[in-house]
């Protein structure tokens, strides 16, 4: 979130699936607020917020008391989220439970037609190994790690690829705020389950470390640090004693 000092309000901007919303503070339960009677004033433990419509919403919290609004800020929305939310829940109680958790439709054993597959046991989806938004996003990181492009260019392949799945240039962002971090969640939304996201976030030092956790990494349902010998792989047992000039990755 943003502090604005004159106005002093706290802001964020950020994608709502249609459901329910509550705040709660440091990250935990303990303490949670909500809005009962929907009079637009937070109150401890009150009710959950409904989310009517989906959307980028611009959530906004005024500082020292417990006025907040909510708007829609625009009504489009990412093509690119592709969740099954219908019984399922947000929280991952157990890692086990399929209930649990926003199951993902990204990819269907179905033709572009809408037919089936051609084997109903295992799917014969296309797989992308190579995509041109892959290309623009790692231009734009490459010239934000310092590389010899050009910036305006690589804020228009951001844009490019943000449009593409708005379907429209409500979303684009400015040259401020074409950041690192936000290429790391760009490459999120544009790239999920497509092979990418666990070397990203060791190339951007966040896989193994506590600034970037998510459920149940470490093994934690709030999640935790690991062990950083785990931004490498160990090498097989059967490599080492085929070649005895291998050295095992330390850790290992």
């Amino acid at each position: 979130m943003t502090f604005d000092p004159a106005t002093g309000l706290w802001s964020a901007e950020l994608f709502l699936n249609v459901g329910e919303i509550k705040f709660r503070a440091n990250n935990a339960w303990d303490i949670n607020l909500g809005d009962t009677g929907v009079d637009g004033i937070l109150e401890g433990g009150g009710d959950n917020i409904a989310i009517a419509d989906a959307g980028n919403y611009l959530i906004t919290l005024k500082l020292g008391s417990a006025d907040y609004t909510y708007t829609l800020e625009r009504s489009s929305v990412d093509s690119r989220a592709m969740f099954h939310t219908d019984g399922q829940s947000l929280d991952i109680a157990d890692i086990h439970e399929f209930t649990e958790g926003f199951a993902i439709t990204k990819f269907k054993n179905l033709t572009s037609a809408g037919t089936v597959g051609s084997n109903l046991t295992f799917p014969d989806t296309d797989f992308p190994m190579f995509r041109l938004a892959d290309a623009y996003l790692m231009y734009a990181e490459a010239v934000l790690r310092g590389g010899n492009g050009d910036a305006g260019l690589a804020l228009d392949y951001v844009n490019a690829v943000i449009n593409r799945g708005f379907g429209d240039n409500s979303a684009q962002i400015s040259a401020a705020q074409l950041t690192l971090d936000f290429i790391l969640d760009e490459r999120a939304r544009e790239l999920y389950w497509e092979g990418h996201r666990r070397t990203d976030l060791v190339r951007f030092g966040k896989f193994t470390t506590a600034d970037y956790l998510w459920p149940w990494k470490g093994n934690v349902a709030d999640g935790s640090a690991i062990d950083s010998k785990y931004n490498v792989f160990p090498i097989p047992a059967t490599d080492i004693g085929a070649n005895p000039n291998l050295v095992q990755n330390a850790g290992y």
